[in-house]
């Protein structure tokens, strides 16, 4: 009904030309004293023919507005499909369109080699920072015995700046990671132990205690990305815990628990902390939040198909829940 009032609407001017028409041909016939019945039956058969070609003329309307709404679904792939146009005017948007689709192509193209350039560049960038990181890691280790606060507070902001590397790197691969993922069944335990071994420096320097309970548990995933994620947490977590507190790691049922004393996150921060660059009131607090970890963590989970949410209050620390069910190709704990 909605199309018929548009097709109406769209055709008011030929409507009113039309009703113009009747009532000049009515004055005409009347004033010339032509017979009622001939007047009706010359009317009648106006009306039937003009019924026909409206009826026509409709079909064709409802057919292209049809063919248009199928086309706004699928726009990039099927704008060469447009409806023939039914005039000069349908003629000239038609090729309106598909100007504004070519150029729009274009700056597609130019937008991707610009990007592509400029990944390209930084992880060129960040491959090459890691050699004079490494080395400064070197001479740093070399010293043994002889290293005093100073060396070790050095090593502590190099390790600080390798993860920031890392970091950055993981956040320009993951843009592209499907092609990157290998799934396998990876032992959650040793995952979590090469990452807890990772820190192992932090944990002893802030003297955060370690209670991890093994899990026992096979998970379908890749282990390069789930260590990633692990990493990430594991680093929030010793951030904003203070020194003397308690990092937890357990299962329960198919969700790996990663609970901190930590200061918790405000309530009004939480549904927005896997926002990307959102940094919240800990952010404002902590002057090396980025806002990036936790996005990271989200999309990188999402790919692997896996589940990541959140449970904290302000001031009793914060708990990051890994749901695993979803590829684990074991029943469950093994």
């Amino acid at each position: 009904m909605n199309m018929f009032f548009d097709y109406l609407k769209s055709h008011k001017k030929l409507i009113l030309i039309i009703f113009v028409w009747v009532v000049i041909f009515a004055l005409v016939l009347f004033l010339s004293n032509v017979p009622v019945d001939a007047a009706l039956y010359a009317g009648l058969l106006c009306l039937i023919v003009g019924i026909a070609a409206a009826a026509y003329d409709f079909y064709h309307f409802c057919r292209q507005c049809g063919d248009l709404r199928q086309l706004l679904e699928s726009i990039d792939a099927q704008v060469d499909h447009l409806p023939e146009p039914r005039n000069q005017i349908h003629e000239a948007y038609t090729e309106i369109i598909k100007e504004l689709h070519r150029q729009k192509r274009e700056v597609e193209s130019r937008t991707y080699v610009e990007k592509k350039e400029l990944m390209d560049y930084f992880t060129l960038w960040a491959h090459q920072i890691k050699t004079p990181l490494s080395a400064m890691s070197l001479i740093l280790q070399n010293k043994g015995s002889w290293a005093g606060e100073e060396d070790r507070e050095m090593a502590m902001e190099l390790f600080n700046v390798e993860e920031y590397v890392n970091t950055a790197m993981s956040y320009v691969r993951v843009q592209d990671m499907a092609s990157d993922l290998v799934f396998e069944n990876v032992s959650l335990d040793d995952l979590i132990r090469r990452t807890v071994k990772k820190y192992a420096s932090i944990f002893i320097r802030k003297k955060i205690r370690m209670d991890f309970q093994e899990t026992g548990y096979q998970v379908a995933t890749d282990e390069k990305w789930m260590m990633m994620v692990l990493e990430q947490i594991l680093s929030n977590a010793l951030k904003y815990t203070e020194a003397g507190g308690s990092i937890s790691i357990y299962m329960k049922g198919t969700d790996l628990m990663i609970q901190d004393t930590g200061i918790g996150i405000r309530a009004e921060d939480l549904p927005r902390i896997f926002e990307k660059g959102f940094t919240g009131e800990n952010g404002r607090r902590h002057s090396q939040s980025t806002g990036q970890g936790l996005y990271l963590c989200r999309t990188i989970m999402d790919r692997l198909g896996h589940d990541i949410r959140v449970e904290s209050q302000e001031g009793e620390g914060t708990t990051v829940i890994l749901d695993l069910e979803q590829e684990a190709l074991c029943p469950g704990p093994s």
